[in-house]
């Protein structure tokens, strides 16, 4: 028998629902694709994302361009994930008053 534990609680999940999330991202870009050749000044930012190479590793792009994760979550942390996505939630500074 297979048991599953929540990937936020870490408690087992000892029902026979879980909730499965998928994460994916990729890089984007807005830059037009253009007919013509590349101009100069994506010439020598293409010449310094290269020379700075070393600092990403192998990918000079900082990472890869798509990647994808997947969760095992809860019922709780199903719904407190759909309640904040993105853990804003959590992120937001504390508010002091004026005393």
């Amino acid at each position: 028998m297979i048991h599953y534990s929540c990937d936020r609680c870490k408690r087992e999940i000892d029902h026979d629902l879980r909730y499965v999330i998928r994460v994916e991202m990729e890089a984007a870009t807005d830059r037009e694709n253009r007919l013509e050749g590349p101009s100069e000044d994506q010439l020598s930012e293409l010449d310094e994302l290269l020379d700075n190479a070393d600092l990403f590793g192998n990918d000079p792009m900082g990472g890869g361009t798509h990647v994808s994760h997947r969760y095992d979550l809860c019922l709780h942390c199903y719904r407190h994930f759909c309640k904040d996505p993105l853990g804003r939630e959590a992120s937001l500074p504390f508010g002091f008053s004026k005393n």
